[in-house]
């Protein structure tokens, strides 16, 4: 099976809600990179899919306001990110597959603003099939 993650560069969101204590972070389209080597060095493809990110026990900062009003509707493109489990930070990665109960934390960018969403776990499914991205 290749090695794969997402790219929070390349990926949008359209809405982040709370259900019982969890986040749920929707992705219309997430950027996944893969690879049979080793991700961003040997050769790969990218893909894009929709997937929904549930934070457990999740407390949310920040907003998009300025990044709602600068892309004109609902879909958020983002421009960086980290996602943290423990101690270990992915910088612009969230990796594949995603199930962990640890300390959490994700951190997305649009516009100069930032949100951030801590939690106790997280879970990452993927919605859909995925399209193979034309350059």
């Amino acid at each position: 099976m290749p090695s794969q993650a997402i790219e929070i560069h390349d990926s949008a969101i359209d809405r982040i809600t709370m259900e019982g204590g969890s986040a749920l972070i929707h992705f219309p389209s997430v950027c996944i990179h893969r690879s049979i080597g080793t991700l961003f060095e040997d050769a790969g493809t990218v893909w894009t899919q929709e997937a929904l990110l549930r934070i457990t026990g999740a407390q949310v900062e920040g907003a998009f306001t300025a990044a709602t009003q600068v892309w004109g509707g609902d879909i958020i493109y983002l421009y960086g990110g980290a996602l943290r489990i423990g101690e270990v930070i992915s910088n612009n990665l969230i990796p594949l597959p995603l199930e962990v109960i640890a300390d959490v934390e994700l951190t997305i960018e649009s516009c100069g603003e930032t949100v951030c969403v801590h939690g106790t776990s997280a879970r990452l499914e993927l919605i859909g099939e995925a399209q193979l991205h034309q350059s």
